[in-house]
């Protein structure tokens, strides 16, 4: 079996992972951020607002780390199209057309998911 990405793929593909976990943590983090504001408010308590800090940790943060750290590969890419946090414009023209189908088949089954 060949190795389906070239050299400069890989890089890209390594380039994109990291912007979408980037991307994606961020988003995850402003969540967090609110529960920092209703402490300071005084609204949860340093116990609750620890609580909700591990389960951050221990849950979409780990889920983030599981999705985007381990061995390249397409999937994250089709994921993170789908869920709108990487653009199709930010692929080279190149990696586009070696992912496209695959893009295809993702927006796909997201829909089909979405209408159940």
């Amino acid at each position: 079996m060949r190795n389906r990405w070239t050299k400069k793929q890989r890089r890209e593909l390594r380039e994109l992972q990291g912007l979408a976990w980037e991307r994606e943590l961020g988003g995850a983090l402003q969540d967090l951020r609110k529960d920092f504001e209703s402490w300071e408010r005084g609204e949860i308590s340093a116990f609750e607002l620890s609580d909700r800090m591990h389960k951050f940790h221990n849950g979409r943060s780990r889920e983030l780390y599981n999705l985007y750290s381990s061995s390249l590969d397409h999937f994250f890419i089709d994921h993170a199209i789908v869920r709108g946090v990487i653009d199709e414009s930010e692929l080279s023209d190149e990696l586009r057309e070696e992912v496209k189908d695959d893009i295809a088949r993702s927006r796909e089954r997201f829909q089909a998911m979405s209408q159940n």
